[in-house]
């Protein structure tokens, strides 16, 4: 699932704008396994926490970061599969996992008593939520939907920097590893004593601030098995002794942001506002730099490759050879080599046959021939001849033998170096045969028989060459018409959207440059 989460938020005039800026932005970047709406929830608990000024008493405006859920589709179809297996009663109710690992217990409690396979059950999906929690935290912020995340990030800053505000950004869980690439992009359009960072729970073992992580983080506990992770600040009681959070839950898994870090009875929350303080204690004593130019626009990586090129189906003439079939009563023998299939010569019996078809429209012709030895008539003593059948043949159809390979080969394009495929029936899909700029085709049909007795008869026919065959990959390529021009509009929205927001900043910083500014 995609969300696209649009954030409007008042900018104030140019007019009421002082040139060397005020106030500063408060910016929170949300864990994993967080909705828009509890993202939001997060974010003015925030604000009743820290109020709407900085120590100076500067304005301090509130923005989410957010970046979209991730890591939980397999985990949530697994416990939807235990779920059923309780006689069909609990079939649908995914909900209540996540009831019991928030503390709200009193129906989970009722119905363990009622059924109580369901008690070794939360347990048994404990450690697998904590292992999805990872996954989710783990992946990479430089694939493709990341990368999309970090751009809005981006544009956000931009905005904030052209208004000259410093920036505060705290980041939970997930969120880490999104605050850091923020931070870098900030400090460079605002410089770094007008940028601080505040790590909760990070996930990240990059720090750039002062971070909180409680001992009994189960989430970021099982992700320092993978690596390295930051240092525990704050020691917590267990579940049992864990008093509700600001939202009134409790986090089992001890990494809730409400339930957890900023629960004002345990340790993290008071470190957590002493960390937000000196931070914005360090904001307010931050000059303000002129206004530098406005940046320009990074345009965003078209990440779909090449336009599919179109595979056409088959021309559409009258006489086409679509495939040649040999078959042999002498198995052909390949090997696989470093450089490709090399076929053994062939030691041929002195009795044996082949037979060449030829297939596709105008065609369906064949040849076929059959060695032995013969004695010489009227006297003693045998010759080895053969003796061949032709029906709608044309000369060329068998020179295809010492310049393609069959199509069987193809089942074994991963088999290592050394195989041996050996076969009596070839299919060859490809070849060199073309009636490309011929007016007319000749076909001979009759028999090669014995002591150089030809009965043969030859016709020729028009061929003529009718359009190009139909296009097999068109969904491809309308998939990829569609993907590119949705790239293509959202790139020309940015590009506008940066133009009219680089013509207010340049405007305002040409009236602070101003004499009379």
């Amino acid at each position: 699932m995609i969300l696209s989460v649009t954030l409007l938020l008042p900018i104030p005039a140019l007019g009421q704008e002082q040139c060397e800026g005020s106030g500063a932005v408060f910016g929170f970047f949300n864990g994993v396994r967080t909705t828009v709406s509890q993202a939001n929830e997060a974010r003015r608990k925030l604000e009743d926490l820290y109020g709407p000024t900085t120590p100076a008493g500067e304005p301090i405006t509130y923005e989410l970061f957010y970046n979209d859920t991730q890591g939980f589709t397999d985990f949530v179809e697994t416990f939807e599969q235990r779920l059923q297996e309780q006689n069909g009663l609990l079939a649908g109710r995914f909900e209540l996992f996540f009831s019991a690992t928030q503390g709200e217990g009193g129906w989970w409690n009722a119905l363990t008593s009622a059924i109580p396979s369901l008690a070794a059950l939360l347990g048994s999906f404990f450690d697998a939520y904590t292992t999805a929690a990872v996954k989710g935290l783990i992946s990479g912020v430089g694939e493709p939907g990341m990368a999309s995340v970090s751009a809005r990030h981006k544009e956000q800053i931009d905005r904030w920097a052209g208004l000259n505000r410093k920036m505060l950004f705290l980041a939970h869980s997930q969120g880490n590893l999104f605050v850091n690439q923020a931070r870098t992009h900030a400090v460079g359009r605002t410089g770094n004593e007008h940028v601080r960072v505040v790590h909760v729970a990070p996930a990240s073992p990059t720090l750039s601030g002062r971070h909180t992580l409680a001992d009994k983080d189960s989430v970021i506990n099982a992700l320092r098995l993978t690596g390295t992770v930051a240092a525990i600040t704050d020691l917590i009681p267990g579940y049992v002794h864990r008093p509700a959070g600001l939202n009134g839950s409790r986090d089992l898994i001890g990494h809730g942001l409400l339930e957890i870090y900023l629960n004002p009875a345990l340790s993290t929350a008071g470190r957590i506002r002493d960390d937000v303080v000196a931070a914005l204690h360090e904001l307010d004593a931050a000059p303000r730099k002129p206004m530098p130019p406005y940046p320009d626009l990074i345009s965003n990586p078209w990440l779909g490759g090449f336009r599919p090129m179109e595979r056409l189906g088959p021309s559409v003439a009258s006489h086409r050879v679509d495939k040649v079939v040999y078959e042999t009563t002498v198995p052909q023998v390949f090997v696989k080599t470093t450089s490709g299939w090399f076929k053994e010569p062939v030691q041929y019996p002195q009795k044996y046959s082949e037979t060449w078809r030829i297939l596709g429209p105008g065609m369906g012709g064949y040849q076929t021939c059959e060695w032995d030895d013969h004695p010489y008539p009227e006297s003693p003593g045998t010759l080895h001849q053969k003796e061949c059948t032709y029906e709608r043949m044309f000369m060329g159809a068998v020179l295809l033998a010492g310049s393609s390979q069959p199509d069987e080969l193809g089942l074994f394009r991963d088999a290592p170096v050394g195989t041996v495929v050996s076969l009596t029936t070839l299919n060859f899909s490809s070849h060199n045969i073309s009636f490309a700029f011929r007016p007319v085709i000749s076909f001979y049909s009759g028999i090669d028989g014995l002591w150089n007795q030809y009965e043969r008869h030859h016709w020729r026919e028009p061929y003529q060459w009718i359009g190009l065959g139909p296009v097999l990959n068109t969904p491809e390529i309308l998939a990829w018409d569609a993907a590119h021009e949705a790239y293509r509009r959202e790139e020309n929205r940015r590009y506008e959207s940066h133009a009219v927001k680089r013509d207010e900043y340049e405007e305002k910083r040409r009236r602070c440059m101003s004499p009379s500014a």
